[in-house]
């Protein structure tokens, strides 16, 4: 399957990930706060606390970035680290109030601008377009395959 057979459909998906991305950096800027910063504040806001590799695997970078930026973000007084409630080796990220003070602002910006367009579309029409943005997000997320070494046959 190539592009040109529903162009309208990869292009718009590409444009809303762009778009979605520059949102992501200029209210980072606003805040001081990195792309990767934003993103672990907003999965620790809507998912809950996780432990440092929970966090990093998303994003896919080492446990080592991962506890770089938690350092940078404790040291802002967004996070804490607290123990895991039932294994002593581990450790659970928790926003602190500041941190779900900052998180919430820019997430509110974010659904300020997206909610209100779901009034223009009957609830069949929400249903499907919720569809197709699950099933593309799973697509994208979806391993690579394997390159086919068509030589080998």
């Amino acid at each position: 399957m190539s592009m040109e057979e529903h162009p309208e459909f990869t292009r718009a998906v590409r444009d809303l990930v762009l778009a979605g991305e520059r949102f992501r950096a200029r209210a980072g800027r606003r805040h001081g706060l990195n792309p990767t910063a934003l993103t672990t504040l907003a999965t620790l806001h809507l998912d809950g606390p996780q432990s440092p590799s929970e966090l990093a695997a998303p994003l896919e970078i080492t446990t080592a970035s991962m506890t770089e930026l938690l350092d940078k973000l404790t040291d802002l007084g967004l996070i804490t680290r607290q123990p895991h409630p039932s294994d002593r080796r581990m450790l659970r990220i928790e926003l602190t109030a500041a941190g779900t003070a900052r998180i919430t602002g820019i997430l509110d910006g974010f659904a300020t601008r997206l909610e209100p367009l779901a009034d223009q579309f009957d609830r069949r029409q929400r249903t499907a377009i919720l569809h197709f943005v699950r099933a593309a997000q799973r697509s994208l997320l979806d391993p690579e395959p394997e390159p086919h070494d068509d030589l080998a046959s």
